[in-house]
């Protein structure tokens, strides 16, 4: 008889959605030799909603030598792709159908584990196989080329799994390869992932309060320098607290009784930083500066005509000289975003002896208006990400999104990043299929962001014709009226573009919509802004043709 770890769980009436995963476990308990261990997940079923040990991994086998095999077990119609790979169908109860590739999501999980143990051993390694269990599908015709001969245990195999697994291990019995670790931490390492489960309420909270603790760490060095004209150009990366010392500075200017003023390019971080802020009216865009020094001088802007940005923004430049040495302390956030035109003509706002602070991310400059180049200034650097996970951080090394590799400054190992890839005309129900995944592992419609890889123009997701997902109403951008307020919709599920979300962060984000067929400069820079958004969990809907191109990076 196998041992089970954990071995004290307990089996309710309500669990009956895991009733195959709960035989199935059985089955390996009572037919697999006891030098052989069991890790699973079924204990999670009354928290998570999901029986799985590690992303799609339901178990975990592992022999007397510490070699691993994965089973990944399917309940649900199978299917092929034209490309020849297996499909996992689920049909939602008002019919609406996703689907999942159900090699590439395990690879992953494989990679990562591996990954995982691998830095918290010292280099080691680990061996891990992988088996498909699918008792309720029968598999015709050729395997895809990313599943392995005997790999497979389908419909009419079902009998006989056990003695499968006991094959595989057999053939083999030995882990091989470099610096393998011993059984004795490879089970110690297994029984922390089955132990361990998060609760997600909690932890979002958690992860939000230990994010700016860590990241205040920017502001209290920004607050200790000294140095005349105070001109600080900061770099900072996504999570670095550039948030926090921005509203430290305002604060700071608040209680000396000074004229402050809090500049960004994106309206949704400059809404969001009004909540918080000391001087909630100093906090604007650009393009709201300009509109209130055009109202002052009595020139209103029809917020409905196409050019009336454009307008703006050649106003506040011609009539700049009206606000020169009104502020005590300036600080402009997304730097990046700004023309040089406009940096230029906002610092000289700021009286003689003033602060000036100008914060940025190169790796968010989406727009390739500036090079940013401020002579004299002082310059302050950070590359920690605080925001992140360690996971996430992982990602975007791995996918090489930034010019430098990212340090992660987050006591949080994270979720596992999930990949959906769809088809072309199947994005919404590929999103959806993400949206209903994370609803299930306990995070509150609110908890979650849908990110639009694309622009407003040309997002399927974002169309008036879209207005729920997940039988969830969503709110989303509708436009501005003719006083330049927002318009949004009302709804649960936030859905917007990558774009207008910089600066702003979730719990949960799907950065959807992604399809390109090279890695350019603009792609990662994009793919960078919308994973750097989440605090616990991130999750990509890809076509496969990107799907391909980041297993590529990830694997090769």
């Amino acid at each position: 008889m196998a041992q089970i770890f954990p071995e004290d769980f307990h089996i309710e009436n309500k669990e009956f959605r895991f009733s195959s995963e709960i035989g199935t476990l059985l089955r390996l308990k009572s037919e697999l030799p006891d030098q052989y261990s069991v890790f699973h997940g079924i204990h999670w079923t009354r928290i998570e909603e999901d029986a799985a040990i590690y992303g799609e991994i339901d178990f975990l086998v592992v022999n007397q030598y510490g070699k691993i095999l994965a089973i990944e077990q399917k309940e649900t119609k199978i299917e092929r792709s034209k490309a020849g790979d297996l499909l996992a169908i689920y049909e939602s109860a008002n019919g609406r159908r996703s689907e999942k590739s159900i090699s590439s999501q395990v690879t992953r999980n494989i990679h990562s584990l591996r990954q995982e143990f691998s830095r918290r051993h010292s280099g080691k390694s680990i061996q891990i196989d992988h088996l498909l269990y699918l008792p309720t599908a029968t598999i015709t015709g050729p395997l895809p080329s990313s599943l392995a001969i005997g790999r497979v245990v389908d419909q009419s195999e079902s009998i006989n799994l056990s003695e499968i697994i006991l094959k595989i291990f057999e053939d083999n019995p030995i882990p091989s390869g470099d610096n393998v670790a011993d059984a004795l931490s490879i089970r110690d390492f297994l029984s922390e992932k089955a132990f361990i489960t998060p609760q997600l309420g909690l932890l979002g909270r958690s992860a939000k309060v230990l994010t700016t603790r860590l990241a205040g760490g920017l502001s209290e060095w920004a607050e200790r320098l000294e140095f005349s004209p105070f001109n600080l150009w900061v770099q900072g990366t996504a999570g670095s607290g550039k948030t926090q010392l921005a509203l430290k500075e305002l604060k700071r200017a608040k209680s000396n009784n000074q004229t402050s003023m809090y500049l960004c390019f994106n309206r949704p971080l400059a809404d969001a930083m009004k909540l918080v802020a000391p001087e909630p009216n100093n906090c604007m865009t650009f393009h709201e500066l300009a509109s209130l020094l055009s109202k002052q001088k009595g020139h209103e802007v029809d917020f409905e005509k196409n050019n009336a940005f454009q307008d703006l923004e050649s106003f506040l430049l011609k009539n700049i000289a009206d606000l020169i040495g009104q502020l005590d302390v300036l600080v402009v956030d997304e730097g990046q975003d700004f023309e040089r035109q406009w940096g230029e003509s906002l610092v000289t706002m700021v009286k003689e002896g003033g602060r000036i602070i100008w914060l940025e991310d190169p790796s968010q400059d989406l727009y390739k208006r500036w090079d940013t180049n401020w002579t004299g200034w002082v310059k302050l650097t950070s590359p920690i990400n605080y925001r992140s996970p360690q996971r996430l951080v992982n990602l975007m090394n791995a996918l090489q999104l930034t010019s430098d590799p990212l340090e992660s400054g987050n006591g949080f190992a994270g979720m596992i990043p999930e990949i959906y890839t769809y088809e072309v005309g199947s994005v919404n129900e590929a999103t959806e299929c993400a949206v209903l995944d994370l609803l299930k592992e306990g995070y509150a419609p609110e908890s979650i962001a849908v990110l639009s890889f694309r622009g407003m123009a040309n997002s399927a997701l974002l169309s008036s014709d879209v207005k729920t997902l997940a039988d969830l109403q969503i709110k989303k951008f509708i436009g501005y009226d003719s006083k330049g307020s927002v318009i949004w919709s009302d709804g649960q599920l936030f859905v917007d573009t990558l774009f207008r979300f910089k600066g702003q962060c979730a719990d949960a984000v799907i950065l959807t919509e992604i399809d390109f067929d090279e890695w350019t400069d603009d792609i990662k820079k994009r793919l960078f802004v919308g994973l750097s958004r989440a605090r616990l969990m991130a999750s990509l809907v890809v076509t496969e043709r990107v799907g391909s191109l980041m297993d590529q990076k990830l694997f090769d």
